[in-house]
Protein backbone atom coordinates (compact mmCIF):
# COMPACT_ATOMS: atom_id res chain seq x y z
CA UNK A 1 0.00 0.00 0.00
CA UNK A 2 1.35 3.69 -0.68
CA UNK A 3 1.97 6.12 1.19
CA UNK A 4 -1.44 7.81 -0.09
CA UNK A 5 -3.81 5.13 0.79
CA UNK A 6 -1.86 4.83 3.66
CA UNK A 7 -3.43 8.28 4.81
CA UNK A 8 -6.68 7.93 2.64
CA UNK A 9 -7.37 5.07 5.06
CA UNK A 10 -5.81 6.72 8.49
CA UNK A 11 -8.31 9.44 7.48
CA UNK A 12 -11.20 7.75 6.60
CA UNK A 13 -10.43 5.79 10.38
CA UNK A 14 -10.56 9.18 12.01
CA UNK A 15 -13.61 9.91 10.48
CA UNK A 16 -15.35 7.30 11.38
CA UNK A 17 -14.00 7.37 15.31
CA UNK A 18 -15.32 11.34 15.42
CA UNK A 19 -18.65 10.12 13.81
CA UNK A 20 -19.49 7.40 16.56
CA UNK A 21 -18.41 9.60 19.09
CA UNK A 22 -20.48 12.69 18.04
CA UNK A 23 -23.45 9.85 17.68
CA UNK A 24 -23.01 8.89 21.27
CA UNK A 25 -22.49 12.40 22.34
CA UNK A 26 -25.86 12.67 20.65
CA UNK A 27 -27.52 10.02 21.95
CA UNK A 28 -26.17 10.09 25.79
CA UNK A 29 -25.59 13.62 26.18
CA UNK A 30 -28.72 16.23 26.59
CA UNK A 31 -26.57 19.19 26.55
CA UNK A 32 -24.82 18.38 23.79
CA UNK A 33 -27.86 17.65 21.72
CA UNK A 34 -29.48 21.08 23.30
CA UNK A 35 -26.43 23.48 22.19
CA UNK A 36 -26.54 22.12 18.55
CA UNK A 37 -30.23 22.65 18.35
CA UNK A 38 -30.35 25.71 20.31
CA UNK A 39 -27.93 26.78 16.98
CA UNK A 40 -30.35 25.55 14.58
CA UNK A 41 -32.99 26.97 15.92
CA UNK A 42 -31.96 30.22 16.55
CA UNK A 43 -30.86 30.42 13.02
CA UNK A 44 -34.21 29.29 11.75
CA UNK A 45 -36.58 31.66 13.71
CA UNK A 46 -34.01 34.58 12.82
CA UNK A 47 -34.47 34.11 9.43
CA UNK A 48 -38.15 33.30 9.59
CA UNK A 49 -38.95 37.12 11.46
CA UNK A 50 -36.98 38.26 8.44
CA UNK A 51 -39.31 36.61 5.95
CA UNK A 52 -42.72 37.32 7.64
CA UNK A 53 -40.95 40.71 8.43
CA UNK A 54 -42.11 40.80 11.56
CA UNK A 55 -39.29 43.00 14.32
CA UNK A 56 -36.41 41.03 15.57
CA UNK A 57 -36.89 42.70 19.13
CA UNK A 58 -37.45 42.08 22.59
CA UNK A 59 -41.49 41.26 22.48
CA UNK A 60 -44.56 42.05 25.66
CA UNK A 61 -43.89 38.97 27.68
CA UNK A 62 -40.57 37.69 26.97
CA UNK A 63 -38.96 37.94 29.84
CA UNK A 64 -41.39 35.85 31.58
CA UNK A 65 -41.10 33.43 28.64
CA UNK A 66 -37.56 32.98 29.19
CA UNK A 67 -38.04 32.64 33.00
CA UNK A 68 -40.34 29.81 32.60
CA UNK A 69 -38.00 27.99 29.97
CA UNK A 70 -34.68 28.35 32.18
CA UNK A 71 -36.48 25.24 34.55
CA UNK A 72 -35.00 23.27 31.87
CA UNK A 73 -31.95 25.11 30.79
CA UNK A 74 -29.77 28.10 31.39
CA UNK A 75 -29.95 28.78 27.08
CA UNK A 76 -33.02 29.89 25.98
CA UNK A 77 -33.50 31.07 22.31
CA UNK A 78 -36.14 33.97 22.44
CA UNK A 79 -36.67 33.90 18.07
CA UNK A 80 -39.47 31.69 18.71
CA UNK A 81 -41.13 33.47 20.91
CA UNK A 82 -40.78 36.35 19.01
CA UNK A 83 -42.22 34.98 15.87
CA UNK A 84 -45.00 32.51 17.19
CA UNK A 85 -45.85 35.72 19.41
CA UNK A 86 -47.75 37.01 16.47
CA UNK A 87 -49.63 33.46 16.24
CA UNK A 88 -50.89 32.49 19.64
CA UNK A 89 -50.13 35.87 21.64
CA UNK A 90 -47.45 36.50 24.91
CA UNK A 91 -48.37 33.21 26.33
CA UNK A 92 -45.23 31.82 28.04
CA UNK A 93 -46.09 28.32 26.86
CA UNK A 94 -44.96 28.68 23.71
CA UNK A 95 -42.09 25.72 23.48
CA UNK A 96 -39.16 26.31 22.38
CA UNK A 97 -38.48 23.27 19.80
CA UNK A 98 -34.62 22.83 21.15
CA UNK A 99 -35.51 22.63 24.43
CA UNK A 100 -38.40 20.32 23.38
CA UNK A 101 -36.55 17.96 21.84
CA UNK A 102 -33.68 17.54 23.89
CA UNK A 103 -35.06 17.82 27.58
CA UNK A 104 -39.15 17.19 27.24
CA UNK A 105 -39.19 14.31 24.69
CA UNK A 106 -36.52 12.60 26.05
CA UNK A 107 -37.55 12.44 29.44
CA UNK A 108 -41.23 11.46 29.03
CA UNK A 109 -40.39 9.10 25.61
CA UNK A 110 -37.30 7.00 26.36
CA UNK A 111 -35.17 7.23 23.65
CA UNK A 112 -34.14 3.22 24.15
CA UNK A 113 -37.81 2.10 24.16
CA UNK A 114 -39.08 4.24 20.71
CA UNK A 115 -37.88 1.89 18.24
CA UNK A 116 -40.25 -0.80 17.38
CA UNK A 117 -43.28 1.36 18.12
CA UNK A 118 -42.25 2.68 15.56
CA UNK A 119 -42.73 0.05 12.86
CA UNK A 120 -46.01 0.33 11.17
CA UNK A 121 -46.51 -3.23 10.31
CA UNK A 122 -47.04 -3.96 14.01
CA UNK A 123 -49.89 -1.16 14.25
CA UNK A 124 -52.46 -3.42 13.95
CA UNK A 125 -51.01 -5.70 16.55
CA UNK A 126 -50.79 -2.67 19.10
CA UNK A 127 -53.78 -1.55 18.43
CA UNK A 128 -56.05 -3.42 16.63
CA UNK A 129 -56.26 -4.70 13.15
CA UNK A 130 -59.53 -2.64 12.70
CA UNK A 131 -58.54 0.56 13.61
CA UNK A 132 -55.52 0.60 10.60
CA UNK A 133 -55.55 0.25 6.96
CA UNK A 134 -55.94 -2.95 5.75
CA UNK A 135 -52.53 -4.63 4.73
CA UNK A 136 -52.15 -6.10 1.15
CA UNK A 137 -48.74 -7.18 1.70
CA UNK A 138 -45.54 -6.11 3.60
CA UNK A 139 -41.84 -6.66 4.58
CA UNK A 140 -40.59 -6.66 8.41
CA UNK A 141 -36.79 -6.44 8.85
CA UNK A 142 -35.49 -6.89 5.48
CA UNK A 143 -37.19 -10.48 4.80
CA UNK A 144 -39.63 -11.74 2.30
CA UNK A 145 -43.04 -10.60 1.19
CA UNK A 146 -45.59 -11.31 3.97
CA UNK A 147 -49.53 -11.53 4.40
CA UNK A 148 -51.76 -9.53 6.75
CA UNK A 149 -50.71 -12.69 9.25
CA UNK A 150 -46.95 -12.29 8.51
CA UNK A 151 -46.86 -15.29 6.86
CA UNK A 152 -45.17 -16.28 3.48
CA UNK A 153 -47.11 -14.04 0.48
CA UNK A 154 -47.40 -17.31 -1.63
CA UNK A 155 -50.19 -16.00 -3.60
CA UNK A 156 -50.29 -13.92 -6.40
CA UNK A 157 -50.71 -9.92 -5.63
CA UNK A 158 -54.58 -9.70 -7.09
CA UNK A 159 -55.54 -12.30 -4.14
CA UNK A 160 -54.34 -10.40 -1.52
CA UNK A 161 -56.02 -7.03 -3.12
CA UNK A 162 -59.54 -8.19 -4.57
CA UNK A 163 -61.44 -4.95 -5.40
CA UNK A 164 -60.00 -2.26 -4.03
CA UNK A 165 -59.41 0.85 -6.56
CA UNK A 166 -56.33 2.08 -4.39
CA UNK A 167 -53.06 1.54 -2.58
CA UNK A 168 -50.56 3.12 -0.67
CA UNK A 169 -47.48 2.17 0.07
CA UNK A 170 -44.81 3.16 2.58
CA UNK A 171 -41.54 2.50 4.41
CA UNK A 172 -42.71 0.90 7.62
CA UNK A 173 -40.17 3.41 9.40
CA UNK A 174 -40.00 6.67 9.12
CA UNK A 175 -41.87 8.28 6.53
CA UNK A 176 -42.10 12.03 7.47
CA UNK A 177 -43.16 14.65 4.96
CA UNK A 178 -44.42 11.85 3.12
CA UNK A 179 -41.10 10.54 2.61
CA UNK A 180 -41.25 7.48 0.04
CA UNK A 181 -45.31 7.21 0.35
CA UNK A 182 -46.63 6.55 -3.34
CA UNK A 183 -50.40 5.98 -4.10
CA UNK A 184 -51.16 3.58 -7.18
CA UNK A 185 -54.88 4.23 -8.50
CA UNK A 186 -56.01 0.84 -10.65
CA UNK A 187 -56.26 1.88 -14.28
CA UNK A 188 -57.98 -1.79 -15.99
CA UNK A 189 -56.13 -5.06 -14.69
CA UNK A 190 -53.01 -3.31 -13.07
CA UNK A 191 -51.98 -0.37 -10.34
CA UNK A 192 -50.43 2.59 -11.58
CA UNK A 193 -48.70 5.49 -9.18
CA UNK A 194 -50.08 8.85 -9.17
CA UNK A 195 -47.21 9.97 -11.21
CA UNK A 196 -47.23 7.14 -13.64
CA UNK A 197 -43.61 6.10 -13.38
CA UNK A 198 -44.33 2.91 -11.89
CA UNK A 199 -46.57 -0.26 -12.13
CA UNK A 200 -47.07 -1.87 -9.18
CA UNK A 201 -46.37 -6.11 -9.42
CA UNK A 202 -44.98 -8.46 -6.73
CA UNK A 203 -41.87 -7.95 -8.94
CA UNK A 204 -41.85 -4.27 -8.22
CA UNK A 205 -42.35 -4.86 -4.20
CA UNK A 206 -39.62 -7.51 -4.07
CA UNK A 207 -36.80 -5.31 -5.31
CA UNK A 208 -38.26 -2.34 -2.77
CA UNK A 209 -35.11 -1.83 -0.73
CA UNK A 210 -36.57 -1.20 2.97
CA UNK A 211 -39.46 -2.69 5.14
CA UNK A 212 -42.72 -1.46 4.08
CA UNK A 213 -46.38 -1.44 4.23
CA UNK A 214 -48.81 -1.60 0.99
CA UNK A 215 -52.31 -1.15 2.06
CA UNK A 216 -55.65 -0.28 0.70
CA UNK A 217 -56.32 3.23 0.64
CA UNK A 218 -59.49 4.75 2.91
CA UNK A 219 -62.53 6.18 1.46
CA UNK A 220 -62.70 9.16 3.57
CA UNK A 221 -66.10 10.83 5.06
CA UNK A 222 -67.61 13.42 2.89
CA UNK A 223 -66.55 16.14 4.80
CA UNK A 224 -62.75 15.32 4.47
CA UNK A 225 -63.36 15.33 0.82
CA UNK A 226 -64.71 18.28 0.52
CA UNK A 227 -61.89 19.97 2.06
CA UNK A 228 -59.68 18.23 -0.95
CA UNK A 229 -60.83 15.31 -2.94
CA UNK A 230 -56.92 14.37 -4.08
CA UNK A 231 -55.37 14.12 -0.65
CA UNK A 232 -55.67 11.95 2.22
CA UNK A 233 -56.56 14.74 4.15
CA UNK A 234 -55.22 13.76 7.94
CA UNK A 235 -56.46 14.64 11.60
CA UNK A 236 -53.30 15.66 13.74
CA UNK A 237 -53.75 15.26 17.50
CA UNK A 238 -51.34 16.36 20.14
CA UNK A 239 -51.53 14.23 23.27
CA UNK A 240 -49.88 14.04 26.77
CA UNK A 241 -50.68 11.14 29.09
CA UNK A 242 -50.21 12.81 32.34
CA UNK A 243 -47.55 11.68 34.88
CA UNK A 244 -50.08 12.62 38.17
CA UNK A 245 -52.74 10.45 37.03
CA UNK A 246 -51.61 8.49 33.64
CA UNK A 247 -55.01 9.78 31.79
CA UNK A 248 -53.98 10.91 28.07
CA UNK A 249 -55.80 14.26 26.68
CA UNK A 250 -55.58 16.10 23.29
CA UNK A 251 -54.12 19.08 24.09
CA UNK A 252 -53.67 20.45 20.06
CA UNK A 253 -54.90 19.28 16.68
CA UNK A 254 -54.83 20.42 13.10
CA UNK A 255 -56.14 19.06 10.32
CA UNK A 256 -53.65 19.06 7.29
CA UNK A 257 -55.06 19.91 4.08
CA UNK A 258 -53.47 19.04 0.41
CA UNK A 259 -54.13 21.12 -2.43
CA UNK A 260 -56.14 20.28 -5.36
CA UNK A 261 -54.68 18.26 -7.71
CA UNK A 262 -51.87 16.84 -5.33
CA UNK A 263 -51.67 14.01 -3.16
CA UNK A 264 -49.50 14.65 -0.48
CA UNK A 265 -51.54 16.57 2.25
CA UNK A 266 -47.98 17.77 4.04
CA UNK A 267 -47.18 21.04 4.29
CA UNK A 268 -43.62 20.90 2.54
CA UNK A 269 -45.86 19.53 -0.54
CA UNK A 270 -47.95 22.50 -0.95
CA UNK A 271 -50.32 21.88 2.10
CA UNK A 272 -51.66 24.01 4.40
CA UNK A 273 -53.48 23.11 7.69
CA UNK A 274 -56.05 24.49 10.13
CA UNK A 275 -56.21 24.52 13.70
CA UNK A 276 -59.18 22.80 15.37
CA UNK A 277 -60.56 23.48 18.88
CA UNK A 278 -59.67 20.48 21.12
CA UNK A 279 -62.89 20.81 23.27
CA UNK A 280 -65.53 21.68 20.24
CA UNK A 281 -64.19 19.82 17.02
CA UNK A 282 -64.80 23.73 15.50
CA UNK A 283 -62.23 24.66 12.91
CA UNK A 284 -60.28 27.65 12.83
CA UNK A 285 -60.84 30.49 10.66
CA UNK A 286 -57.76 30.18 8.40
CA UNK A 287 -54.90 27.94 6.81
CA UNK A 288 -51.33 28.30 7.40
CA UNK A 289 -48.49 27.33 5.61
CA UNK A 290 -44.85 25.80 7.01
CA UNK A 291 -44.08 29.76 6.59
CA UNK A 292 -46.35 30.90 8.57
CA UNK A 293 -48.33 33.06 5.43
CA UNK A 294 -52.12 32.94 6.20
CA UNK A 295 -54.81 32.23 3.51
CA UNK A 296 -58.72 32.80 4.18
CA UNK A 297 -59.62 30.85 1.36
CA UNK A 298 -58.07 27.69 0.49
CA UNK A 299 -59.50 25.30 -2.50
CA UNK A 300 -62.14 27.52 -3.15
CA UNK A 301 -63.46 27.23 0.58
CA UNK A 302 -63.81 30.40 3.17
CA UNK A 303 -62.54 29.04 6.73
CA UNK A 304 -62.97 32.86 7.67
CA UNK A 305 -66.85 33.06 6.69
CA UNK A 306 -68.00 29.73 8.11
CA UNK A 307 -67.61 27.69 11.08
CA UNK A 308 -66.92 23.89 10.36
CA UNK A 309 -67.43 21.80 13.14
CA UNK A 310 -65.10 18.49 12.68
CA UNK A 311 -67.80 15.42 12.82
CA UNK A 312 -67.38 12.89 14.93
CA UNK A 313 -65.64 15.08 17.24
CA UNK A 314 -65.85 12.92 20.58
CA UNK A 315 -65.46 10.04 18.86
CA UNK A 316 -61.91 10.81 17.40
CA UNK A 317 -60.60 12.26 20.76
CA UNK A 318 -62.00 8.61 22.93
CA UNK A 319 -60.42 6.94 19.62
CA UNK A 320 -56.76 8.50 20.29
CA UNK A 321 -56.57 8.76 24.13
CA UNK A 322 -57.49 4.75 23.28
CA UNK A 323 -54.09 4.74 20.98
CA UNK A 324 -52.23 6.63 23.70
CA UNK A 325 -53.53 4.14 26.43
CA UNK A 326 -51.62 0.91 24.08
CA UNK A 327 -48.06 3.04 23.55
CA UNK A 328 -47.26 2.33 27.34
CA UNK A 329 -43.80 3.81 27.18
CA UNK A 330 -44.00 7.30 25.46
CA UNK A 331 -46.20 9.59 27.35
CA UNK A 332 -46.01 12.46 24.39
CA UNK A 333 -47.65 11.33 21.01
CA UNK A 334 -48.76 12.66 17.72
CA UNK A 335 -51.86 10.70 16.19
CA UNK A 336 -52.63 11.56 12.23
CA UNK A 337 -55.88 9.92 11.94
CA UNK A 338 -58.14 9.58 8.58
CA UNK A 339 -62.03 9.42 8.76
CA UNK A 340 -64.02 6.99 6.97
CA UNK A 341 -66.97 7.06 4.85
CA UNK A 342 -68.70 5.67 7.74
CA UNK A 343 -67.48 8.21 10.38
CA UNK A 344 -64.97 5.56 11.93
CA UNK A 345 -61.37 7.01 12.96
CA UNK A 346 -58.35 5.03 11.25
CA UNK A 347 -54.82 5.37 12.20
CA UNK A 348 -52.17 5.93 9.78
CA UNK A 349 -49.75 6.96 11.85
CA UNK A 350 -48.12 8.24 15.03
CA UNK A 351 -45.47 9.77 16.51
CA UNK A 352 -43.06 9.33 19.76
CA UNK A 353 -40.47 11.94 18.72
CA UNK A 354 -40.04 15.11 16.75
CA UNK A 355 -42.74 16.70 17.34
CA UNK A 356 -43.09 19.83 15.63
CA UNK A 357 -44.84 21.89 18.19
CA UNK A 358 -44.37 24.98 15.79
CA UNK A 359 -47.85 23.57 13.46
CA UNK A 360 -50.16 24.10 16.69
CA UNK A 361 -48.58 27.28 17.48
CA UNK A 362 -49.31 28.53 14.05
CA UNK A 363 -52.69 28.00 14.51
CA UNK A 364 -52.75 29.84 18.38
CA UNK A 365 -52.85 26.69 19.89
CA UNK A 366 -50.64 26.02 23.29
CA UNK A 367 -49.13 22.57 22.51
CA UNK A 368 -49.57 21.28 26.31
CA UNK A 369 -52.11 23.71 27.39
CA UNK A 370 -52.81 23.15 31.24
CA UNK A 371 -50.27 20.68 31.03
CA UNK A 372 -47.21 22.89 30.38
CA UNK A 373 -46.25 23.39 33.90
CA UNK A 374 -46.72 20.03 35.43
CA UNK A 375 -44.50 18.56 32.06
CA UNK A 376 -41.54 20.96 33.17
CA UNK A 377 -41.56 20.60 36.64
CA UNK A 378 -41.83 16.87 36.06
CA UNK A 379 -38.86 17.32 33.35
CA UNK A 380 -36.84 19.00 35.51
CA UNK A 381 -36.84 16.76 38.39
CA UNK A 382 -35.88 14.02 36.23
CA UNK A 383 -34.04 15.51 33.54
CA UNK A 384 -29.98 14.12 32.62
CA UNK A 385 -27.20 16.99 32.34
Amino acid sequence: MGIKSKIRTRIGRVRDSIGVFLTWMENEIPSYRHYRLYKIYSARYKNYLELRHFENKKAEGEDAYLEKWKALSPRVEPYSYRFFSHYCGHTPNIVPEDIGHSYIEDVLNPRALRPAYYDKNLFGEIIGKENVPRTIVCRVNGGQLLDAEFRLAEKELPEYIGETESLILKPSGDSRSGRGVVKFIKKGDVYVSTDGKTTLSKAFLESYREDFCLQEAVDQHIFMKMLCETSNNTIRLFLYRSVKDEKPRVTASVIRIGKNGVFADNACASGMFVGVNVATGEMGKYVVDQYGNKENVWNGMDFSRSSFIVPQWKEIVSFAEYVSNRIHHHRLMVLDLVLKNDGKPILTEYYIDWFGFWIYEYTNQEVFGEFTDEIIDYCKKMKKN
